[in-house]
């Protein structure tokens, strides 16, 4: 019955082409389906009919869909151009609509409390053959405004449902922002079953009867001054926590630094003590190295004379003498190490002392 043309541009003007022609066409409240033939109108002069992008159009042949064509331009085949070929567009472009509920008219809470309301919203046709089918069925024209009035009865109900749940001070104040959110979700479910897309749902005003919304709001500014206070309480709470918290820590680490110095105090006389016991064995060592010595001279002296005596005293002051140089270098050996930072002043002044005494010792005997 048609075929796809692709790559072909045409004029909506053209005779030949059948198209939705738009021009001087109300935008905001005009025709959302355009339907070929009308009376007058000769399908056997046409060769073609063209689909724009933000349109679908549905091609029926004696009563019977043929198909759910997008944007395009399509030839029609001899044999489409009869009696009982009959082209619907579509406009599937999104669609602003205000609307409103007048409280005369208006949705029951779960307290009783009737509420008016008003707002806009944004929708399309989703699926144009159950749009077509099921809202339109054979009305025609079809404008904005036949789309407004099948909608409000959707509203109508999807709010009865949601709001029937809750009481008239939820509605307006407790859990404004969450039934908004189940009527918007809501209202999409009912909407999607009649082929329509919603984008988007505004409430902008609720209306109630005289008094109520301000004894509510009254209500909620006290309730809201309370978990102010509430909050301060609790802010002050956590200040005190915070500060306690900072006292321990402080607490802590002067301990730890206690703890640190006693520590270091311990190993240093550990060190000292080390060193003392140290000192005192080489020193034992030392005298009984001397009294050996004498001793050996004393026999010297007693075998050979004060020959040998003299040869004794040389050969001591030699030891003395090498145990001196001996004794010095050990003394560079701590310069270096102190001045390498590799020993505490407490330990090299130990040992600095302990050798500068074995030193002056030693050359007393020179």
């Amino acid at each position: 019955m048609y075929k796809e043309i692709k790559g072909k541009s045409v004029v909506d003007s053209e005779p030949e082409i059948i198209a939705w022609q738009r021009h001087g066409i109300d935008t905001k409240n005009g025709p959302l389906i355009y339907v070929f033939p009308k009376p007058g109108d000769d399908i056997k002069s046409k060769k073609f009919f063209a689909v724009k992008d933000y349109e679908r159009a549905l091609f029926y042949n004696k009563g019977e869909l043929l198909g759910v064509l997008g944007g395009g331009v399509y030839e029609l085949e001899k044999k489409a151009k009869i009696k009982g070929t009959e082209i619907v567009w579509i406009d599937t472009s999104f669609v602003d609509i205000q609307w409103g509920i007048p409280q005369s008219s208006g949705i029951p809470t779960l307290d009783g409390t009737i509420l008016g309301l008003h707002g806009d919203l944004k929708l399309k046709i989703r699926d144009v053959k159950i749009f077509y089918n099921d809202v339109v069925a054979g009305k025609s024209p079809w404008t904005v405004q036949n789309l407004k009035e099948f909608i409000m009865s959707l509203l109508h109900t999807s709010f009865r449902d949601i709001f029937k749940k809750y009481k008239a001070k939820q509605v307006l104040l407790e859990e404004r922002e969450r039934i908004i959110n189940l009527l918007t979700a809501k209202v999409a479910e009912d909407f999607l079953r009649y082929g329509l897309e919603l984008e988007t749902l505004n409430i902008l005003g609720v209306k109630t009867s005289e008094g109520t919304e301000t004894l509510f709001r009254v209500e909620k500014e006290k309730s809201n001054v309370s978990d102010e206070i509430e909050i301060l309480k609790i802010k002050k709470d956590l200040d005190a926590q915070k500060m306690e918290l900072e006292a321990a820590k402080r607490e802590f680490h002067r301990k730890e630094e206690i703890l640190d110095s006693r520590m270091e105090l311990e190993k240093s006389k550990l060190q000292t003590e080390a060193e003392k016991i140290e000192g005192e064995a080489k020193s034992a060592v030392l005298e009984k190295h001397a009294r050996a010595a004498v001793a050996g001279e004393m026999r010297i002296l007693e075998v050979h004379g004060d020959k040998a005596l003299e040869i004794a005293d040389s050969s001591r002051k030699d030891q003395i003498r090498a145990k001196i140089d001996e004794l010095k270098e050990k003394l560079d050996k701590f310069d270096n190490l102190l001045a390498e930072d590799k020993i505490s002043k407490d330990i090299y002044k130990t040992r600095v002392e302990r050798i500068e005494k074995e030193l002056k010792a030693l050359e007393q005997q020179l």
